[in-house]
């Protein structure tokens, strides 16, 4: 099943669904009717031989004569407090019974009909209150719906939902649904902590290499609010051995660990429309407020049934294809996206505030392969904002825009490019982090820079490219500094072009220490001795460029006659303009004579004249 084969949630008509109390209506794709429901019993209810009945809890009291198959109770505890459902006649005693499960004075035994279930109907009150601790513990009746393999409804209440475990969503085409905000449930959980307030999960592997025992596909929740107080060890909703899984329109407040993680064996799965308003909040956290962890060698999943102690890393093979689009996140206390070992992960359209500990707000880790940032906006940090490790390839983040960091760590950069094939475009930064020698570092090769715009840099450079960063490409970006200098590169055939340096207070705009590089088409503002640097053993062709006037390009050594630079403007000094010739170089002196000169230019007329410039 791919993303697009999966319908949007319909809130509106699963609405509409419970307050009819449609047993057997389909939700029109949605999920398949239960194998339980019976039309024929919601048939019979409507043409009038279903008993009216008070309250589920007033059944007990009822001798329900044979010819009524169908129970119909305005409410659960007592008439109107919403619990109210259809039930239908069951032909003997039901092996487990449970919450969902009424006898009846006269021995018979009746079962929830619709195929729409509200909490409420199973005990539910949502009138838990935190401020003053009073109020319901509807654990028992939550952990119930997730049992009961219907379409289960949170209604919106003033309060909140109380619940002390996780909640496990196990079968195939479960869908949990609430009315957004008001549809609240917090997690109380103990010193340990329950590891996740909705979890939904197949069955681990049995092998160490093996795919899952069993793989739960078609969930979805949509239109709740989780809350699980800071606590240590929680998470919002979280996810392992699945498939085909949509989650929309929900929030989460006060997540002590990841708000959205989905971790070893999971594919297809689409987030959209989540509100984060607190995530990795746990003291000490270092955490995210979205998390993508494929399966790495030693992972104990033991502690599922059946789970293999230790596994073997799969690199990535057991996650893929992952969305999320749509993402406010108001504050997270450590990261923001955390990618590791994934393939085909997506990220759009994503609002973080400030990373008010020391995190990033986007790390992808060990190895992940063709995922991608796009539309992603952020506030301040304390550590570095972007970060690609070194397995990390062909991956990108585009129509980015951050405020600054604000750190005095050694990994503060706002962007750390280790892995090759990657591509950074349409950002904006500031970086006021004095500790690192650079605002961005890239050490893979063939990474591409495209439309930065770097507001100011604290740094000694704002890029720094080491022999590693073979085949860098910056283009059409723009630099503002007041000391830092645009960038140093010491790999080969770095490409820098069409971008403009507005590096005026820096020692030099460039500096160039490895072979066969370009730089053409530049604007590089500012004036005085050595704008430009190609150091011994380097080589540049330096063409077209527009310098401040009296600028001059510095060839270290001999390096003189192993590059070209010529079509420049603004330039002054000795043989600001020149084309190598085998041995020597061609230049023209302030007189407009050609001349070839095979040593050191000492002074503007040295070298032989051979001919004159017209």
């Amino acid at each position: 099943m791919t993303h697009a084969s999966i319908p949007p949630m319909s809130r509106r008509r699963l609405l509409g669904y419970a307050g009819a109390g449609a047993t057997g209506a389909y939700l029109l794709g949605a999920v398949p009717a239960p194998a339980h429901a019976d039309t024929g019993q919601a048939e019979t209810a409507r043409t009038g031989t279903a008993l009216q009945v008070a309250s589920a809890a007033a059944v007990a009291g009822q001798h329900v004569p044979a010819k009524h198959t169908a129970l119909r109770t305005d409410g659960y505890a007592e008439p109107g407090d919403g619990g109210g459902a259809l039930y239908r006649r069951l032909p003997a005693a039901p092996a487990t019974p449970d919450r969902w499960h009424l006898k009846s004075a006269d021995g018979a035994w009746w079962e929830i009909a619709d195929d729409v279930v509200s909490v409420r109907a199973l005990g539910a009150k949502g009138d838990y209150d935190e401020e003053s601790g009073t109020g319901s513990d509807d654990t028992e009746a939550l952990l119930a719906a997730a049992r009961l393999n219907r379409v289960i409804y949170v209604p919106g209440t003033d309060k909140t939902y109380r619940c002390t475990q996780q909640i496990t969503l196990l079968n195939d085409g479960t869908t949990w649904y609430g009315d957004g905000y008001r549809s609240k449930i917090t997690l109380f959980s103990v010193a340990s902590g329950a590891g996740a307030l909705i979890g939904i999960r197949g069955d681990a592997p049995t092998t160490a290499d093996g795919p899952p025992a069993r793989t739960v596909r078609g969930v979805r929740v949509s239109g709740l609010h989780l809350d699980t107080r800071d606590s240590k060890n929680n998470n919002g909703l979280g996810g392992s051995f699945l498939a085909d899984v949509q989650v929309d329109d929900m929030y989460f407040s006060r997540i002590g660990r990841k708000a959205l993680t989905f971790q070893y064996h999971c594919r297809n799965v689409r987030c959209r429309d989540i509100t984060i308003y607190s995530t990795a909040t746990e003291p000490g956290s270092t955490f995210s407020a979205i998390s993508v962890e494929g399966q790495t060698a030693g992972v104990d999943l033991s502690y599922y049934p059946g789970g293999v102690k230790s596994t073997a890393d799969l690199q990535g093979a057991d996650m893929a294809d992952i969305r999320f689009t749509r993402v406010h996140c108001a504050a997270t206390g450590y990261n923001g996206i955390v990618v590791s070992n994934a393939y085909r992960v997506s990220f759009d359209d994503i609002d973080f505030g400030d990373t008010s500990g020391a995190g990033s707000f986007v790390i992808f880790t060990r190895l992940v392969r063709d995922s991608h940032v796009r539309g992603i906006r952020g506030g301040d940090t304390r550590r570095r904002m972007i970060f690609f490790d070194a397995n990390v390839r062909n991956c990108s983040v585009r129509d980015f825009h951050f405020g600054a960091t604000l750190g005095t760590g050694g990994d503060g950069r706002a962007i750390h490019c280790a892995g090759p094939s990657n591509l950074f475009a349409d950002g904006s930064f500031a970086h006021r982090n004095a500790a690192t020698q650079e605002a961005v570092l890239v050490t893979g090769a063939a990474v591409t820079l495209r439309g930065l715009e770097v507001r100011e840099c604290a740094s000694a450079f704002v890029l720094n490219g080491p022999p590693a960063a073979e085949g860098l490409t910056l283009t059409d970006s723009r630099f503002t500094t007041a000391g830092a200098a645009a960038f140093r590169v010491k790999g080969p055939r770095t490409v820098i072009r069409d971008n403009r340096f507005d590096v005026a207070g820096a020692p030099f705009a460039g500096r160039f220490e490895g072979p066969d590089n370009q730089c053409v088409g530049n604007t590089v503002a500012g004036t005085g001795d050595r704008r430009l640097i190609v150091t011994a053993g380097a080589s540049a062709l330096i063409a077209l460029n527009t310098f401040g006037q009296g600028s001059k390009i510095s060839f270290e050594g001999g390096t003189l006659y192993a590059g070209a630079c010529f079509g420049n403007t603004g330039l002054d000094g000795i043989a600001p303009n020149h084309l190598p010739m085998g041995g020597g170089a061609l230049h023209v002196d302030g007189s407009g004579r050609l001349r070839v000169k095979t040593g050191p230019f000492t002074s503007d007329t040295d070298g032989v004249v051979v001919g004159s410039q017209t």
